[in-house]
């Protein structure tokens, strides 16, 4: 036997007013009523409309992730840790997650947009973020909640979780010039977004630090939305240089196209060519040889994102909720010492 909201208030003899507010945890109501109700409920098969519980709040209990589009995000394994972390920590509170795309770059606001003003959600978590990007200039100036996985230079107070790429990548480059390698060339995402900034900064303080000089011509970038064909003909162009590299730095999302050249040109991953990727996705696991990889911690990354904007949306400021995070470097059969070809 199940029974409505008037009906469970006409057997307590109690308004409808008090049965909803007991059961959504309301203080005003006494301990001894709130207990008295959820038996009641419990008793007769009595749910609650979580909508209205909702609206009652003042709060959707859901949260938005934005994603940039031109990624296959579901064919990425640290995302889908990424989201997996997010997903478990927001039903363990109770809340739902939503998932916008846009359709492409310059529908990004009108998508974040719909989400905000349509009060479809209480926050906002941001990916893929760029030095100068409007998304996060428009959540500030609606002094909406949000959380990147990722930094900007906007300097308004804002909370974010980011990974190190600047020390993954001095540390790789350093790696290998400890193996004897001189010529190291770097495949590196757009400048437009912050982390590959930090990549190739990380990648040029690696290069001083042993003693080696950058040369531009051995630093390509990749599109997100060519990842396949930029590294397979990124990898040519390199490889027909006068002093091509022995090594080359670069994220796993374009390592099927960096391998495919390799082969195509009989050059060995491990033995003429030493490789190291940041991010441990399936393929640098299953490729022979696997690939020596900078490897950030996914999961952890998305309960810390969720954790940080349930504090912005309690009122807490996001100018203390800042955290980097070091990738793990994963030493495989990709890298060798130097040797003469």
């Amino acid at each position: 036997m199940s029974i409505n909201l008037r009906q469970l208030a006409k057997l307590l003899e109690i308004s409808p007013t008090t049965v909803s507010r007991a059961l959504a945890g309301y203080s005003d109501v006494s301990s001894k009523t709130r207990r008295l109700v959820r038996d009641a409920a419990e008793k007769y098969n009595y749910h609650p409309n979580p909508l209205g519980q909702r609206l009652q709040k003042g709060k959707t209990e859901t949260i938005g992730i934005a994603l940039s589009p031109g990624q296959n995000y579901f064919k990425d394994t640290f995302f889908l840790d990424l989201l997996a972390g997010i997903s478990v920590s927001l039903s363990k509170i109770g809340y739902d997650l939503t998932i916008a795309v846009a359709p492409e770059s310059s529908q990004e606001i009108k998508s974040l947009q719909r989400m905000v003003q349509g009060k479809r959600v209480d926050g906002v978590i941001l990916t893929m973020t760029k030095a100068q990007d409007e998304r996060i200039s428009y959540l500030l100036d609606q002094k909406f909640p949000f959380v990147l996985y990722g930094r900007t230079e906007d300097s308004r107070p804002h909370a974010f979780v980011d990974m190190d790429g600047e020390l993954a990548f001095f540390e790789a480059c350093k790696s290998l010039i400890e193996l004897g390698h001189k010529r190291i060339a770097l495949i590196n995402g757009e400048q437009e977004y912050m982390f590959p900034i930090f990549c190739l900064e990380g990648y040029r303080k690696g290069l001083k630090s042993g003693g080696l000089t950058f040369v531009p011509e051995l630093v390509k970038e990749w599109k997100p939305q060519d990842m396949h064909l930029n590294g397979y003909e990124h990898t040519l162009a390199l490889m027909s240089l006068e002093q091509p590299p022995t090594a080359i730095l670069f994220h796993t999302g374009i390592a099927s196209g960096i391998l495919q050249a390799l082969r195509e040109i009989n050059l060995t991953v491990g033995r003429d060519v030493s490789l190291i990727s940041y991010d441990d996705l399936e393929i640098a696991k299953t490729n022979n040889p696997q690939l020596t990889v900078m490897r950030p911690p996914g999961k952890n990354a998305g309960e810390k994102l969720v954790e940080m904007l349930m504090e912005v949306i309690d009122g807490r400021s996001p100018e203390l909720l800042h955290q980097i995070w070091q990738a793990e470097m994963v030493p495989r059969q990709s890298t060798s010492k130097f040797k003469t070809r």
